[in-house]
């Protein structure tokens, strides 16, 4: 039941509720620039009617409002509205720092002197072929080495720039991408940590019912942020708690934060991103059985394989009765003449050469078989690849030479068979690649393993660091090392069979180069490409000259004087012909293609940029329009307010005014 005095209570709520919503929109106003900041309304509801009873009333008596009260402060914040931004804002921060990479990797093509490799081939095809036109002039032969060496350098100079940039072998390098990933995950565990701070915060601050808007538009501010740098999963629970995951990592679960790390199996590999306790990830349960590397792209769950038989590489030796094995060969009853080693050609002098001279030039032969002379004397081949496709074939041509030798199998190639899905694989290697896009498998024995192929990086910056790193640079830094690779290997074959100025024969023009990676016989070629020391000591080594068979019966070719360009003709004649994409692609061909890729796949990016920036600028602005502060409308809910106020408070005096007439006025 009312009294004398609820009038003036009725006015003072009034008051009191007119002027807190004038202290929230004075609020919004103050944080009308302030980043994450949701606007808030002061939400009001009358107060429970009371009854009036009195002399004149009737049986039902009357009900008259109680006032008003402030229930909540409520933030008008969009949840759906902000989980597609977090999840738009991992796309376009993946596209945005893709497409800044590619921007440096295309600069890198294209920036050395303003000359590309391209333009440096076929200075040096056309060194070759003016050679060819007047073997004899020194002045040619000076300018083929300079062209030479410019096309090293130009190599040298794109392939250390891109190595610098993916940053596995210059780590310290400020800028590389190598050190941006250890940074990105510095700030995602200093993100990670300052949310499950925030959620302790918000937990302890609403236990009385209240919310904590303030803290809500921090963490949010801090997830967007966090989302940034990676593709993340945030859920909250019926209590509103906050979890967030990383691929299949949980990051913060309410109050507590588990970090992930930068983790190096070695230098080649590269870094990858992890939250495991053990390490760089074998993806593997059973790693001496098969491991897997991904390229954190794929998302498979979990697959089995079951390996039957592991590849194995070729290896021969010579089964002679003769000891010891030392002399030149003729003395074994080998005799000159041609011989072949895996398709390719050779003479054999069997009066000047040793074992071990024969060994050394199989080697140089960038073959893909190693080979030495044992304690006895004995050639050993080994193929440096795995597989039957890898095996070595020899076969005598008007030499005796293996039917002598009567090589035996010390190891059988075999390849590699293994179960993965419903699928049976024959490889010749045990690095596989091309079974599943993205996932490289490591086979070492027989057995059965099962991996959980789902990477911890999914999107965002760092998705973007990793990919582009062990993706489009490696790929890049590949095609030119096998590019520089065959280059050497068919300039060296042919100027092995010509002829110098001073009538010798059988010498590289570039340094022999074996990478010792059965998987990867390019890696590395351009860091040790160069040209023969005695090549540039002395430019008569340089064999222009093809020779030719003067009787019928000869076994081996005569030089035919310093007039013969034979030779550097077959060399620049390399030039059109096709060793790549199966014999399809030139070199030009090959690196064009190369470029190609790279610019495409630029191209590619920018566009998604633009798509994915142009959707989260419709995405703000529709959050905005929500829960942004329009300093208009709070202009005009302040006024709203402020009168309401004025008339509470005139309500007061009114009341005030009636009560002094009856009590002092009717005394």
């Amino acid at each position: 039941m009312a009294n004398s005095f609820s009038g003036l209570n009725i006015a003072k709520s009034g008051i009191f509720a007119q002027r807190a919503a004038m202290e929230v929109t004075s609020n919004n106003i103050a944080n009308a620039n302030t980043e994450g900041y949701t606007r808030q309304r002061a939400v009001m509801s009358s107060n429970k009617a009371y009854l009036i009873h009195g002399m004149h009333t009737s049986t039902v008596s009357p009900a008259v409002g109680n006032g008003v009260s402030v229930n909540s402060v409520e933030a008008l914040r969009d949840v759906y509205m902000n989980a597609k931004i977090v999840n738009e804002t991992s796309t376009n921060s993946f596209n945005d720092t893709s497409n800044t990479l590619l921007k440096q990797v295309e600069s890198i093509i294209n920036e050395p002197g303003k000359v590309s490799i391209a333009d440096e081939l076929d200075r040096y095809w056309a060194a070759w072929q003016d050679l060819a036109n007047d073997p004899s002039d020194t002045s040619l032969r000076r300018n083929l080495i300079e062209e030479s060496n410019s096309l090293i350098s130009i190599f040298k100079e794109v392939d250390s720039q891109l190595r610098e940039l993916q940053g596995k072998n210059y780590k310290t390098s400020q800028g590389s991408i190598e050190n941006q990933i250890e940074d990105c995950v510095k700030e995602i565990n200093t993100l990670g940590q300052y949310i499950a701070d925030l959620n302790r915060e918000i937990a302890r601050s609403e236990i009385a019912g209240e919310t904590a808007n303030e803290l809500r538009d921090k963490r949010q501010v801090a997830l967007e942020d966090l989302a940034e740098l990676v593709d993340i999963d945030a859920f909250y629970n019926t209590k509103g708690e906050l979890t967030v995951s990383i691929g299949t990592h949980t990051l913060v679960q309410h109050e507590y934060f588990k970090g992930v790390s930068v983790e190096v199996k070695n230098g080649e590999l590269g870094s990858t991103v992890t939250g495991s306790k053990n390490g760089y990830p074998e993806y593997s349960d059973n790693p001496e059985v098969a491991t897997a590397v991904l390229d954190h792209t794929v998302n498979l769950n979990n697959v089995t394989v079951t390996v039957s038989q592991v590849a194995t590489a070729h290896s021969q030796y010579s089964f002679l009765t003769y000891h010891p094995l030392t002399g030149p060969l003729s003395d074994f009853g080998i005799t000159s003449g041609s011989f072949v080693i895996n398709g390719r050609g050779f003479y054999l002098d069997a009066e000047h050469t040793t074992m071990k001279d024969l060994a050394k030039t199989i080697n140089e032969a960038n073959l893909g078989i190693e080979a030495h002379i044992n304690e006895s004397g004995q050639l050993i081949m080994n193929a440096t690849q795995t597989g039957i496709a890898n095996q070595i074939c020899t076969a005598d041509g008007t030499s005796n030479l293996f039917r002598t030798l009567n090589l035996q199998d010390q190891r059988k190639a075999q390849d590699c068979i293994f179960n993965f899905g419903n699928k049976e694989y024959v490889t010749s290697g045990n690095e596989i690649s091309d079974v599943v896009q993205g996932v490289t498998l490591t086979i070492k024995s027989v057995g059965v393993a099962t991996m959980d192929l789902r990477p911890t990086i999914t999107g965002g910056k760092l998705k973007a660091l990793l990919e582009t790193r062990d993706g489009d640079i490696q790929t890049l830094i590949d095609g030119f090392n096998e590019l520089a690779y065959t280059i050497m290997t068919e300039t060296n074959s042919i100027h092995r069979i010509g002829y110098g100025l001073d009538g010798e024969t059988n010498r590289n023009f570039f340094t022999y180069y074996q990478s010792g990676d059965p998987s990867n016989p390019y890696k590395d070629c351009i860091a040790n490409m160069s040209l023969e020391t005695f090549i540039t000591s002395n430019l008569n080594t340089i064999a222009c000259a093809g020779g030719s068979f003067i009787n019928e019966t000869d076994r081996l070719p005569t030089f035919n004087g310093v007039g013969d360009g034979s030779n550097a003709i077959l060399i620049a004649q390399l030039k059109q012909t096709c060793f790549f994409n199966d014999g399809k692609s030139t070199f030009n061909d090959y690196y064009n293609e190369i470029v190609t890729a790279i610019a495409a796949k630029s191209q590619k990016m920018e566009n998604e940029l633009t798509y994915s920036t142009n959707i989260m600028t419709q995405l703000e602005s529709q959050r905005s329009a929500q829960a942004g502060v329009s300093l208009d409308e709070e202009l005009s809910n302040l006024i709203k307010f402020q009168h309401a106020y004025n008339a509470a408070a005139k309500c007061v005096t009114t009341i005030d005014e009636m009560l002094d007439k009856i009590i002092n006025g009717m005394i």
